[in-house]
């Protein structure tokens, strides 16, 4: 089965097992995602080591809504990138690029680094802000599990306490990260 745009307003049903996002809620994120879209785009475009030219590059193959769903579907679910194309009809290397492309975006669009800079700051915090945090207290925060490599030692006496004999990256899942 191929997950469409169709299909997320047909049976709404499937937005909170895959995006972990009340269906209300993701579509008031698509449309804040519509409204800044272009302006990002274009500073995306214009950045100075940009080696092509504005309007130069792969055209999308998704519509906007299934690229931001199925990044969204990865940090989730976290589960492989090759199995997230296949729910949305793409390829293992179109999920690689939109978590690319559109991780900055969905930063600027989701509310909580806003509230983490609140938690942060370790400043009085105003009635609207208290608000903003007691929102939070019904569970829909979206975490970033993505594996991130960890430090080996390159002394032999302390490498020993965690050698395994594979000659591999150890990642580790970030538990809660900013994103």
């Amino acid at each position: 089965m191929k997950i469409t745009e169709e299909t997320l307003r047909e049976d709404p049903g499937w937005i909170p097992l895959l995006m972990g996002l009340p269906a209300a809620c993701f579509w008031e994120l698509i449309e804040a995602v519509k409204t800044t879209y272009p302006s990002y785009e274009q500073q995306r475009h214009e950045r100075p080591n940009r080696k092509r030219g504005v309007g130069g590059g792969r055209k999308y193959d998704l519509p906007l809504v299934i690229r931001v769903a199925l990044v969204l579907t990865y940090l989730r679910l976290h589960v492989n990138q090759a199995l997230v194309a296949k729910f949305f009809g793409a390829s293992q290397s179109d999920v690689s690029r939109e978590l690319r492309r559109l991780g900055p975006l969905l930063k600027q669009v989701l509310p909580c680094p806003e509230v983490w800079e609140l938690v942060e700051s370790e400043q009085p915090l105003s009635e609207e802000q208290r608000l903003k945090l007691s929102e939070l207290a019904d569970g829909q925060v979206l975490i970033d599990a993505t594996e991130q490599p960890i430090y080996r030692s390159q002394d032999s006496a302390t490498r020993k306490a965690d050698y395994s004999g594979k000659k591999t990256v150890y990642p580790q899942n970030t538990i809660c990260d900013r994103w």
